[in-house]
């Protein structure tokens, strides 16, 4: 599984505040998008990329990752399998990197939004969308 943090930081003054994250190495970066779930449907997964390679932004509220490894990716239910949950704030700025060869799902409470990095293009590796039910 493997999931790490990459810890960020803030900085406020009179001008306002700063986030940042000097540690993130972006040299792996092909695209990134946003995703705010609506309040009607809070959870989003479980979503599976052999070879892709996904990190997490919090832009706004709390986002909760729940990660587990794929296993045998072609089945609906991972018996035995541990899934870890990994809680990103938005006023506790950090990354978290989520290798491939993991489900993840994501939920947020009413407000929140994600930034989504991935080292992949749209399209670029084949057949490595997975899903699974929620």
């Amino acid at each position: 599984m493997n999931p790490v943090f990459i810890q960020c930081g803030s900085y406020v003054d009179a001008r306002g505040a700063m986030r940042f994250c000097n540690d993130f190495d972006m040299s792996m970066v092909r695209r990134f998008y946003t995703i705010a779930n609506s309040s009607n449907q809070p959870v989003r997964g479980w979503i599976g990329h052999r070879k892709e390679t996904k990190w997490f932004f919090p832009l706004k509220g709390v986002t909760e990752i729940v990660v587990e490894a794929m296993g045998d990716f072609n089945a609906e239910v991972q018996s035995g399998r541990e899934a870890e949950r990994f809680v990103l704030k938005a006023e506790e700025p950090k990354v978290l990197k989520v290798p491939s060869g993991n489900w993840f799902s994501i939920e947020q409470d009413g407000n929140a939004e994600v930034m989504v990095f991935s080292d992949c293009k749209v399209g670029e590796f084949e057949n490595d969308n997975f899903r699974r039910s929620l």
